[in-house]
């Protein structure tokens, strides 16, 4: 038996916190283990990355979105960068922080890339931004999962613990599976009993966005 639990992006900004209780607390050996985290995004990264939910302040996605201002989403990404980056200096130093850096720093450019591609491919006529902007809206929507579960695992595995990145984001993906064959694939090497896997929030499948917590029945 195992448990799959939630962990939201306010309790993920607490992330020391996490560690003394739910991650790690008092648990040794054994205890650790036949449990599956799927995690959000830090707090406040979401809002920087689509739009504020309260306020409606336009984020990278909402500023892509727009298309008035070719590069207003770019300056806006450039603020995701800096509070990712913020985040991974609080948490981690030297090698550690390095490899934070090194892995979203990468994830952020390769979306940058991805845009102003489709930017300039919209600009021939026959192709309409509006055609592909849930396919951005959820590419960047997994840069704050990623981000927070690869900073987890690098954490946990700091502290001991045999934890695994399982990225459902389906980035670099030849083609997109059914929800339930990308989570086939991705926890079907996963020993339970030995390995904490921390997945991402959302899984890019053929359904569309799915919410891993919903089916993640592994056996």
């Amino acid at each position: 038996m195992h448990t799959v639990e939630k962990i939201g992006g306010t309790s993920m900004s607490r992330f020391n916190e996490l560690m003394d209780t739910i991650l790690i607390g008092k648990r040794q050996g054994a205890a650790l283990y036949n449990r599956i985290f799927v995690v959000s995004a830090y707090g406040g990264i979401t809002n920087l990355l689509l739009e504020h939910k309260k306020t409606g302040e336009p984020g990278v996605y909402a500023r892509f979105a727009e298309a008035e201002n070719e590069t207003a989403w770019q300056a806006t990404l450039d603020q995701v960068r800096t509070a990712m980056l913020s985040k991974n200096a609080e948490l981690f130093s030297g090698d550690d922080l390095i490899k934070a850096d090194s892995f979203i720093l990468e994830r952020i450019e390769d979306a940058a890339s991805c845009m102003e591609n489709l930017q300039q491919l919209c600009t021939l006529g026959h192709f309409q931004l509006e055609d592909h902007l849930l396919r951005v809206r959820e590419m960047l929507a997994s840069l704050g999962e990623t981000h927070s579960a690869f900073n987890s695992v690098l954490a946990l595995n700091n502290a001991g613990v045999n934890a695994c990145f399982i990225d459902l984001s389906g980035w670099h993906q030849d083609h997109p599976l059914s929800f339930d064959e990308m989570i086939l694939h991705h926890f079907k090497d996963i020993d339970l009993s030995s390995q904490l896997p921390i997945a991402t929030g959302y899984a890019h499948c053929s359904e569309g966005l799915c919410v891993p917590l919903i089916a993640v029945t592994v056996k």
